[in-house]
């Protein structure tokens, strides 16, 4: 059993629709905690390969660490996660990703992750799943708007042709049809 084209195409379009639906909440949640926490600071967000230089484990608070890092020649202290910071060590070079709304509940940066990424900036993967909306729907519109295919011909070989071209339908039946029922008379 084979799966037709409109049913894959309808499967997509609730596929993607789903995900549209869950990106969309992501940012409604993401535009709830922005105006939660009104006295954040705004930055510009970014991507940056560091090198630690130190880990400042900060007891006073219990989301957040602050690192000392080296960012080309220039030296930056950020505030991260702690299980984030806790995984790193001194002189390794690790990619982050500058937060564009920093709080004290919530870091200046992060782990550059593909994960982190798609959670914190869902808009572009929001736009390629409206394009593929677009997509499927244009495809169905065109597929509405072709002809309905022709019938189906039935194509016979030689042998069934002329079986039916000398079959003769007043010809009598010498075969006769058993008789049906639930108990059969028996031949004696």
């Amino acid at each position: 059993m084979s799966i037709s084209q409109a049913t894959k195409r309808w499967i997509a379009l609730i596929g993607l629709g789903a995900l549209a639906g869950a990106i969309c909440w992501l940012m409604a949640i993401q535009a709830f905690m922005v105006l939660l926490h009104s006295f954040g600071t705004w930055q510009r967000p970014g991507i940056a390969r560091v090198t630690i230089l130190r880990i400042d484990q900060d007891d006073q608070n219990m989301f957040t660490n602050y690192l000392q890092v080296k960012e080309g020649e220039k030296d930056r202290t950020l505030c991260m996660l702690k299980e984030e910071s806790e995984d790193a060590k001194v002189g390794d070079e690790i990619w982050i990703l500058d937060n564009y709304y920093a709080t004290p509940l919530r870091p200046a940066q992060f782990r550059l992750t593909p994960q982190r990424l798609l959670v914190e900036y869902p808009q572009p993967l929001l736009l390629l799943t409206l394009l593929g909306i677009w997509r499927i729907r244009r495809a169905q519109v065109r597929e509405l708007k072709q002809p309905p295919s022709q019938e189906r011909r039935r194509l016979t070989d030689d042998f069934h042709a002329r079986a039916h071209r000398f079959a003769s339908t007043d010809a009598p039946s010498d075969v006769q049809d058993p008789p049906s029922g639930p108990n059969p008379p028996k031949d004696l």
